[in-house]
């Protein structure tokens, strides 16, 4: 399913309107911005008035030198909208191809050509249809695998893909694109690929409990024993949000609206605030006082955090569950959790009664029949 270019850059930069949370090898929060096509943290594009944007057209016969020199431009171009970004992309993608077919294979050249073809073909995998997608997903696979060890822009393009695969309805691509990096990683000793790796194993956690029952059990910051059997019958909302994310302090002002609503109709909230201190969600709490429970999750054993236990890796992040206490949706935020309230709560409104003065007359159907 293709998806709009907001949400196709939502995916790729995840500052915009999220905030990205790393983990790192003991569970605290690190910075973790989006991979640029040479591997360095990029941030999100700037404006720029369109004249800016580079002429990336590869002439039919360019040489080696004539590509790589499409490549580095394009590289560096930086897309305003929708159609510069597929350009950009497209233009690493088909010089880097052309490349390949021009080096040899174990030329550094080549194996960098490789490495930006792979990497472009993803940044454009929400342009593609299913059957390209599982085209990708398999070279993508296979490229991984062949790799002698993985680098960290292998690993970011591999996240890249599958967090870009969150965003179709069906998470079994994402599953496994996650626990194909997973399992690679597993011998990996170097501490910073253990941090990527626990990363990738909380998503790997978050995408297996949708359809599952969600098992939650805490206490809020007024001492309150909560778990999700309280709260039997009726639609829950999990949101988490932290003061240092922006995006998921905003998102409280929406969910707010929405549990005025809708609270009389059968919905519970639950916050969980993600701060280190306690100070930090005191503060929060003067300037957006919360009508519904708040847990601190600031546990002692970072292991033990709901951070890691439920893969919450971008804020804000709300987890919407059924009656039964099944998780229903891992994207309940923003126009998505104000579609599902409406689907759950706001009653289709009734068909107006027909008007008799109005029924067709036996005459007008009889003429509708086909003759005998």
């Amino acid at each position: 399913m293709k998806r709009s270019i907001t949400q196709l850059l939502l995916a790729l930069s995840l500052v915009s309107a999220t905030t990205t949370i790393g983990l790192s090898q003991d569970g605290g929060k690190t910075d973790s911005p989006a991979a640029s096509q040479n591997g360095a943290p990029q941030a999100a594009p700037q404006a720029a008035p369109p004249s800016d944007f580079p002429d990336l057209t590869i002439p039919e016969k360019a040489d080696a030198a004539a590509l790589q020199s499409i490549v580095a431009k394009a590289k560096q171009a930086r897309p305003t909208n929708g159609e510069q970004y597929k350009a950009q992309q497209t233009a690493i993608k088909t010089a880097s191809a052309k490349l390949m077919q021009m080096l040899k294979k174990d030329s550094s050249g080549y194996q960098q050509a490789e490495v930006d073809s792979i990497t472009a073909s993803v940044s454009l995998l929400t342009f593609f249809n299913e059957k390209d997608q599982a085209t990708l997903i398999t070279q993508l696979t296979d490229f991984l695998k062949g790799r002698k060890q993985l680098s960290m822009q292998d690993v970011q393009t591999g996240m890249m893909a599958a967090g870009m695969l969150e965003l179709q309805p069906q998470k079994q691509p994402a599953h496994s694109v996650y626990s194909v990096l997973d399992e690679l990683l597993k011998p990996d000793k170097r501490p910073e690929m253990q941090s990527l790796r626990l990363h990738i194993q909380a998503s790997i956690r978050r995408l297996e409990m949708l359809g599952r029952k969600f098992e939650f059990e805490a206490k809020s910051i007024d001492g309150k024993s909560l778990k999700t059997d309280d709260f039997a019958g009726k639609y829950v909302l999990v949101s988490f949000f932290a003061s240092w994310s922006k995006p998921s302090i905003a998102e409280l002002t929406l969910v707010k609206t929405h549990y005025e609503k809708y609270a009389a109709k059968g919905l519970v909230v639950v916050g969980v605030c993600m701060d280190e201190n306690r100070t930090d969600l005191d503060n929060i709490l003067k300037q957006t006082p919360l009508p519904w429970p708040v847990v601190h999750d600031n546990a002692a054993n970072v292991l033990g955090r709901f951070q890691l236990k439920y893969g919450i890796a971008s804020l804000p992040t709300g987890l919407l569950l059924n009656k039964e206490g099944t998780v229903i949706s891992l994207e309940a935020r923003n126009d998505e959790l104000t579609r599902l309230m409406q689907m759950l709560f706001d009653a289709p409104t009734p068909a107006a009664a027909p008007d008799p003065s109005k029924t067709t007359s036996s005459a007008s159907n009889d003429a509708a029949k086909p003759k005998q």
